[in-house]
C-alpha cells in the first residue's frame, strides 16, 4: 500500500489509472516520465529548485562515478520501505525494494524517475512531506536542509535516518586552488531533540578529476555563489588533480522517552 498522503487533506492517496486520488477526490496526475507533482504552490515546478540546466549538469557529473564510494555505503544501509529525502536525480537510489523519493525540483524528480523505473518519485516540499506518519523504515538525506520534526514523524519507531554531510577534508584541494586561505569543514551536525545519534561513519576517497568536471563540481557547491569571478577563474589553470571526497554519514533513530 502507498505511504503517500494528500497534500491538501492528509488522507491516503490511492492509484487510479494515471492519477493519485484521496477519498475527498483530490487528484494528482502522473507525468509521462512516471512521477507525480504533490507540491502545493502557485509557482510552476519548473521555477522551483534547481533549473533544468543545473539539474542536468549535476546528473551528468554524478553518472561519472566520482561519488561512487558514498553511493555504495548508502545502498548498504537501505532496508524495508525507503524514503530518499531531497533525492535530486536519484543517483543514490540503487535499491531493489520499495523506494520513494522526492525533491522540490521537478526537473530533478523527472531525471530520477527516468533513471530508476522501480522507484516512486514525487515533487514535494521538505517543510511538509506528503508521507504517512511512522511508515518509513529507512530515510536517507544527503546535503539538504534538516527538518527534524518531519523526519521523526515519517520514521517508524525502529526506523533509521542516515544523513550525509561533508567531512572536514571534502574537496579541500579544490578550495586550495580557489582560495588563498582554504578552510576545512567543521563537521557539525544539527542539534536534535526528537532524534538521537546512533553512530557516525566516515567515507573518504581520492578521485582523479579533470578541469571541466572540476568546474562543474564547483558550480554544484555553496561556494560557487559567494566566490568572485577572479577566484573562480583559477580553476581554468587545472589539468588533472587528485581530489579528496570526504563524507560523514550520521545515523539517527527516534529518541526513546
Amino acid at each position: 500500500m502507498s505511504v503517500l498522503i494528500c497534500p491538501v487533506c492528509k488522507k491516503t492517496l490511492f492509484r487510479q489509472e494515471n492519477s493519485l486520488k484521496c477519498k475527498n477526490n483530490h487528484s494528482f496526475d502522473y507525468a509521462k516520465d512516471g512521477y507525480v507533482n504533490l507540491l502545493l504552490t502557485s509557482k510552476s515546478g519548473d521555477k522551483t529548485g534547481d533549473s533544468k540546466e543545473s539539474a542536468r549538469a549535476r546528473h551528468i557529473f554524478l553518472k561519472k562515478g566520482y561519488y561512487d564510494c558514498l553511493k555504495k555505503a548508502i545502498t548498504q544501509k537501505m532496508v524495508g520501505t525507503v524514503l530518499d529525502i531531497c533525492c535530486g536525480d536519484g543517483y543514490y537510489d540503487n535499491y531493489s525494494g520499495i523506494l520513494y523519493g522526492f525533491d522540490i525540483s521537478k526537473e530533478m524528480v523527472r531525471l530520477a524517475s527516468k533513471s530508476n523505473k522501480s522507484g516512486n518519485y514525487f515533487v514535494a516540499n521538505l517543510a511538509s512531506i506528503p508521507v504517512k506518519s511512522e511508515s518509513i523504515d529507512t530515510a536517507v538525506h544527503l546535503f539538504a536542509p534538516f527538518n527534524e520534526k518531519e523526519f521523526s514523524r515519517v520514521l517508524k519507531k525502529e526506523g533509521r535516518l542516515y544523513s550525509v554531510t561533508p567531512g572536514e577534508n571534502h574537496l579541500f584541494e579544490m578550495k586550495s586552488i580557489v582560495y588563498d586561505e582554504p578552510y576545512k569543514n567543521d563537521e557539525k551536525t544539527p542539534d536534535v531533540t526528537m532524534l538521537e545519534v546512533v553512530s557516525k561513519q566516515r567515507i573518504t576517497e581520492k578521485v582523479e578529476i579533470g578541469a571541466e568536471d572540476l568546474k562543474t563540481l564547483f558550480s554544484m557547491t555553496p561556494y560557487f555563489y559567494r566566490t568572485s569571478q577572479e577566484n573562480k577563474a583559477r580553476l581554468d589553470s587545472v589539468d588533472v588533480i587528485k581530489l579528496t571526497v570526504d563524507f560523514i554519514i550520521t545515523e539517527y533513530r527516534k529518541k526513546i522517552i
